[in-house]
């Protein structure tokens, strides 16, 4: 009733570490309650910050929501504080409050892109779409945002990815190109829940039919936004029948304004529009007999509005008629109904302090909620549902032709609820008759049933183009897509066998294609393509930050062109590892430059003469030897280690059948591997020869905690076996691709925004004359992190968390003169900072 009292309270609803998951819930709900002033705002979104990445998925998911209710709260408060302060009018205080919703917008979309987490993604795109609904709402102050840096566009590219993911199904029994599409799009998103997926719908087409008067957050030109809402209705349309409810809703919403936005004010239609527009009354014919009855309605509803305004062009016999002396709907009504900017709908509760105010009875209740509909504030039905009958009721209620004469006495009258014996009899007769008439058709359609199967193929391929009406078996007209299928994501539900003859007669042209391709294969790659020549197909989105799917195909043809030529009949063979000179293996190399620190694993006095050192390979060495081992380099999972083998017998013996095997077995508490490649046996090892190869692992989990992953090996000979254990550091298993393009004023700024608990500092003193070369090489060798400037007193370098994808900040200054210097690490992980600045000191410690 009075969240002022408790403001000067606020720091003691944090929530803290040991706090049970209900004690969580209640103090994330206080804390959106407090958000009353816009010190209050600042403080709580800066600790959902924190709450949305918690382990707890549930409360992740309630801290995600809680941001879009803050960002609505601030709204609120700026237009109150407008009111209250000489000093800040309406536009300024509204432009504060939209800064803060761009903000919570930012980092909602950066959530969803780290988040693998199907529920926390799902409460991500919610609480974008009610964010962006509130952007985009028109309440009468200000309908202009300033968006300099195009949030609202990385939001709704994002929406629409995830909308195509939740789409798209992972079928196995799909060609090489659309699996390749599958993976792509699986590594960028995840398919939500079904609620998220309707508003994202909304949303959607909120802004592909938005008119031209308003100020669209997605600066896209017309023919490309055409073409992504030919592919959504594409998508809707082949899965319709198999979607959520609330989905199919949207999806006749998301219809009835595409045909709408396409027919007010136009004449002509190009093959494009006429697609669109068939498309979008395919969807609505679909939910006009669908088993749903809210679906139905409102289609039949939204269909009638339609073909009374600008006319529907398919399927109309079960719609509505304009009667004679009445005026059709008008073409501005229509578009009022649907195409209308809609009030922002609130998720706060009922002020009792805005009813005074209501200039009428409707506005008395916040858009959206049931009392605004009714018209009056609903606290629950009045009236109790009646209790179960003791008694089954009569049969006559659900089988009125079942009825006697004497059930249907009403008041003393015959009437009843029918008018009279003798039109049950008419009825009846006329039953009979309708039955025998439906035996005969039947019939007749049977004998009649080769003639038109025979005609079919023929039909569909001459009016290839054109547009069919077919039936759906209930009585009412079902509309076939007039454009080809094989261009298209919309199946055809009407004469599939159709197409059976068409292409079969295309077979033998496919295959003499096939074949001409195959032998210019080689000239096409080596004449190169670029990225102009590629068209991609219909339909598909233009204008979004993805790779080209069409060129991973391109890469395959050339593994399968050298594989064919070079490595023919080789296959199935292993060579045993290459052995050279012990001088000759030492040699520098490139790798050296992206590698970790030596670490000897096995002793030569103790194995029986053999020595093996490993470290870790880091940056494009990494994925490249990722890649020849057959692991997936972009798992933050993925490790690769060079391995130094050789044979230090202190005799002139040879070592025989050298080989490196995975040890089973599994730590408490620890994440094993879940695929290891190890290199092949060595046959035979001379003294004085050595030999380099490589390790792959992949573990079943990433953490940014410090030393949980463990692999296991035995390194085995001639002359006995020695255990061994990998367990890269946090520091080997951070990730420096994420940050190429990081400026030094950029890093500052990050870095100066971190303070607390989330920045970690110690002293150091170095020996004298350490240049900055050798002090941010020894760093780079022990912590995979990407150096940012460079300075004769300040080493800068930043890199990313394998689990979370934190950034971590590493800052070095020392004077070059007296070695006096201090190190400092940021993150928002304050557990993964205290661990990195540990591995700092063990690094240094050489150096001091």
């Amino acid at each position: 009733e009075c969240p002022s009292a408790f403001s000067p309270f606020l720091n003691d609803f944090f929530v803290k570490g040991m706090d049970p998951s209900f004690t969580r819930m209640i103090k994330l709900d206080i804390l959106v309650s407090l958000c009353i002033d816009p010190k209050a705002i600042d403080a709580v979104l800066t600790e959902l910050r924190t709450y949305v990445r918690h382990s707890d998925k549930a409360f992740a998911c309630a801290a995600t929501c809680s941001v879009g209710k803050v960002a609505e709260l601030a709204r609120v408060v700026y237009d109150r504080r407008a009111h209250t302060v000489e000093e800040l009018d309406s536009s300024s205080a509204r432009a504060v409050s939209n800064v803060i919703a761009l903000n919570c917008l930012s980092g909602l979309v950066t959530l969803s892109e780290f988040s693998r987490n199907e529920e926390v993604v799902g409460k991500c795109a919610e609480t974008m779409q009610r964010i962006l609904s509130q952007l985009l709402a028109d309440d009468g102050i200000s309908n202009a945002v300033n968006d300099p840096a195009g949030i609202q566009e990385r939001a709704l590219k994002r929406l629409l990815l995830i909308l195509f993911r939740s789409f798209i199904s992972d079928d196995t029994n799909v060609d090489k190109e659309e699996a390749t599409e599958q993976t792509q799009l699986q590594l960028k998103a995840v398919r939500v829940p079904d609620s998220a997926v309707a508003s994202i719908l909304w949303i959607i087409g909120e802004w592909l039919t938005m008119p031209d008067s308003m100020l669209s957050p997605w600066n896209i030109d017309e023919k490309s936004k055409r073409k992504i809402r030919l592919d959504v209705l594409r998508l809707l349309a082949k899965s319709f029948t198999v979607l959520n409810p609330q989905i199919k809703l949207q999806a006749v919403h998301l219809a009835s304004k595409a045909i709408m936005t396409l027919k007010a004010n136009q004449t002509s239609f190009s093959d494009g529009k006429k697609n669109e527009c068939a498309i979008g009354e395919f969807i609505l014919a679909l939910a006009r007999v669908d088993v749903l009855q809210d679906v139905r309605d409102r289609a039949r509803y939204e269909c009638n509005i339609l073909h009374l305004s600008v006319g529907l062009s398919y399927d109309t016999s079960a719609l509505q008629q304009t009667p004679p002396s009445a005026s059709s709907v008008g073409v501005d009504s229509a578009k009022s109904m649907l195409l209308h900017p809609k009030p922002n709908a609130s998720s706060l509760p009922l002020d009792s302090k805005e009813f005074g105010s209501a200039k009428n009875e409707a506005d008395q209740f916040r858009f959206g909620t049931l009392s605004n509909i009714l018209g009056n504030r609903t606290m629950g039905s009045p009236i109790p549902l009646p209790a179960w009958a003791d008694d089954n009721s009569p049969s006559a209620l659900r089988d009125p032709s079942a009825v006697n004469k004497s059930d249907l006495i009403v008041d003393g009258n015959e009437g009843g609820l029918y008018s009279s014996s003798s039109e049950d009899d008419s009825s009846t007769s006329s039953g009979e008759s309708s039955s025998s008439s439906s035996s005969d058709s039947s019939e007749e359609s049977g004998d009649e049933s080769s003639d038109s199967e025979s005609t079919d193929s023929s039909d569909d391929e001459s009016d290839d183009d054109s547009t069919g009406i077919g039936t759906d078996g209930f009585g009412v007209n079902l509309i076939v897509a007039p454009f080809k299928t094989p261009e298209t994501l919309l199946p055809s539900l009407i004469n599939n066998e159709a197409k059976d003859e068409s292409s079969s007669d295309s077979s033998s042209d496919d295959d003499s294609e096939e074949s001409s391709e195959s032998d210019n294969s080689d000239e096409s790659v080596n004449e190169g393509t670029t990225n102009a020549d590629m068209k991609p197909a219909v339909g598909k989105i233009l204008d979004m930050d993805t790779t080209l799917l069409s060129q991973a195909p391109m890469q395959l043809n050339k593994q399968t062109s050298s594989s064919s030529t070079v490595a023919a009949g080789l296959e199935g063979l292993i060579m045993a590892p290459l052995i050279a000179d012990k001088d000759d293996i030492t040699k520098p190399s490139t790798i050296e430059d992206e590698s970790g620190v030596w670490k000897e694993l096995v002793r030569p006095e103790l194995s029986g003469g053999l020595f093996v050192k490993m470290r870790f390979v880091h940056g494009r060495s990494r994925a490249k030897e990722a890649h020849v081992l057959g692991l997936d380099p972009k798992n933050p999972s993925t490790v690769c280690l060079q391995v130094h083998v050789e044979n230090m017998r202190t005799d002139t013996g040879t070592l025989r059948h050298v080989r490196i095997i995975q040890r089973g077995g599994t730590s408490g508490g620890m994440i094993s591997p879940s695929r290891v490649i190890t290199p092949p046996e060595f046959p035979a090892m001379k003294k004085g020869m050595a030999s380099t190869v490589f390790i792959g692992i992949t573990f079943a989990s990433v953490s940014d905690r410090d030393g949980v992953a463990v692999a296991k090996f035995d390194v085995k000979s001639d002359r006995g076996t020695t255990s061994i254990e990998v367990r890269p550091t946090l520091g080997e298993l951070l990730n420096d691709d994420a940050t190429k393009n990081m400026s030094q004023h950029d890093f500052d700024a990050a870095v100066s925004g971190l303070q607390g608990i989330q920045r970690i500092s110690s002293t150091l003193t170095l020996k004298a004359n350490i240049d900055d070369e050798m002090l941010s090489s020894t760093i780079l060798q022990h912590l995979n992190m990407k150096q940012v400037g460079k300075s004769t007193r300040k080493s800068s370098f930043v890199g990313t968390l394998p689990a979370s994808g934190q950034e971590v900040y590493v800052v070095v200054k020392c004077d070059p003169v007296t070695g006096y210097g201090d190190v400092i690490v940021c993150s928002h992980d304050a557990l993964a900072a205290n661990s990195i600045m540990n591995l700092l000191k063990q690094a240094l410690a050489n150096l001091i």
